[in-house]
């Protein structure tokens, strides 16, 4: 329900905050330091069809997938970039458009929410994160989202 149940912590950090360790640390090998890090995250599928979501949309950016995304170690800005995507002009999916570019909060990106799509897509990845840099291999995907009153630029 949108609701943060517990913090991820390794024994350190839980130590520190006199709770039980939820195991949330790995490390890309045995020469550095396990990491906290997010497991596989994503949002649960919803009530729309695609072509529901498009309905009423009189201009609109439709990022099919992305060539960069990131967000901040405190989970707080996010910028997307879009490596294939259409402009969407009246309901209609109607040319490409090259490498827009959404930077946003995420609570403004969860308050924008307004439809979630009925099915699942899922793709291999990788997240960076740490100093040196590990690189764990994630799935990334979920449903189609359509977001209402954001503002995205191109490069």
């Amino acid at each position: 329900q949108g609701m943060i149940t517990e913090f991820l912590h390794n024994r350190d950090t839980a130590a520190r905050f006199e709770i039980s360790s939820n195991g949330s640390s790995r490390a890309m090998s045995y020469s550095v330091e396990p990491i906290i890090r997010m497991a596989n995250t994503f949002f649960e599928p919803g009530n729309y069809d695609f072509e529901e979501m498009l309905e009423g949309i009189k201009e609109g950016v439709y990022m099919k997938s992305f060539m960069e995304w990131n967000i901040d170690d405190r989970r707080v800005n996010q910028r997307y970039t879009g490596m294939e995507a259409y402009m969407i002009e009246n309901g209609e999916i109607t040319y490409p458009i090259k490498s827009p570019i959404l930077e946003i909060t995420t609570q403004d990106l969860l308050q924008a929410l307004v439809a979630r799509g009925k099915n699942l897509d899922f793709w291999a990845a990788t997240c960076g994160k740490g100093d040196p840099m590990q690189g764990a291999p994630v799935w990334t995907g979920g449903p189609k989202l359509k977001f209402s009153n954001i503002r995205m630029r191109g490069r």
